[in-house]
């Protein structure tokens, strides 16, 4: 499985997806949870792989299906107690990746969500990329590079380094950051992010390049932006 593979989990049984996401989490995998569609479709992070069950409270899952592919182009996987061989074919013939009858052993669900990860990744472009100005994020490498040259960065940095790309000169906040790379809500007393920051930051500032910071806006979060000096004609 790639290590900066996401998943979001659509579930409305709490229990249920507290001990997926625990088991998950203790494999590695980086997920985050939502209970029903409305919180799902309100998500603006990136997701390489989604699980959703049927039964949700406020839409059917297969319903919810184009949605989910509309913002997200990734595999969906069906989790649900709906198992008949008529449930299981409207969820694939909808378009589903993947169909798993409830209860699922969690080492077969770990099974199945690698698989499928690495069946996308084989339909992606081998050369996915990322680039503003010089600074180039290519996933097919797992590498950030700056005026062609590689960047030395903790897998951590990396992550934060290719969520500010998708979106520079804008404001993000802790929150967002903390819940798209812990995979849960922010708890306003862990500074593991501030610190994985800070190390980034000081690590581009000794690159000595013009124009590209990381600026800490006091009671919002941070903002990065790259704007190298214009060469002259």
């Amino acid at each position: 499985m790639h290590q900066h593979s996401r998943i979001l989990l659509i579930e409305d049984d709490h229990g249920l997806a507290i001990g997926i996401c625990e088991y998950l989490l203790e494999q590695g995998v980086r997920i985050s949870h939502v209970p029903d569609a409305r919180s799902a479709l309100q998500c603006t992070e990136h997701f390489d792989l989604i699980l959703c069950d049927i039964m949700l409270p406020d839409e059917n899952g297969v319903a919810l299906l184009p949605q989910l592919h509309q913002r997200w182009s990734c595999p969906i996987l069906f989790l649900t107690a709906l198992c008949s061989a008529q449930d299981q074919i409207a969820g694939l013939e909808a378009g589903a990746a993947d169909y798993l009858c409830k209860p699922i052993d969690p080492s077969l669900l770990l099974a199945k969500i690698r698989s499928c990860l690495r069946a996308n990744q084989r339909l992606l472009q081998p050369s996915r990329q990322i680039e503003l100005h010089d600074l180039v994020i290519d996933f097919a490498l797992n590498q950030a590079r700056l005026a062609g040259k590689p960047l030395q960065l903790t897998s951590l940095e990396f992550d934060i380094l290719c969520f500010f790309i998708t979106r520079p000169g804008h404001i993000v906040s802790r929150e967002l950051l903390f819940q798209h790379l812990v995979g849960r809500e922010y708890d306003g007393l862990c500074r593991a992010i501030d610190i994985r920051i800070s190390r980034l930051r000081k690590h581009l500032e000794q690159l000595e390049v013009q124009g590209l910071s990381i600026i800490t806006v006091r009671g919002q979060g941070y903002l990065f932006n790259y704007l190298p000096a214009a060469t002259p004609g």
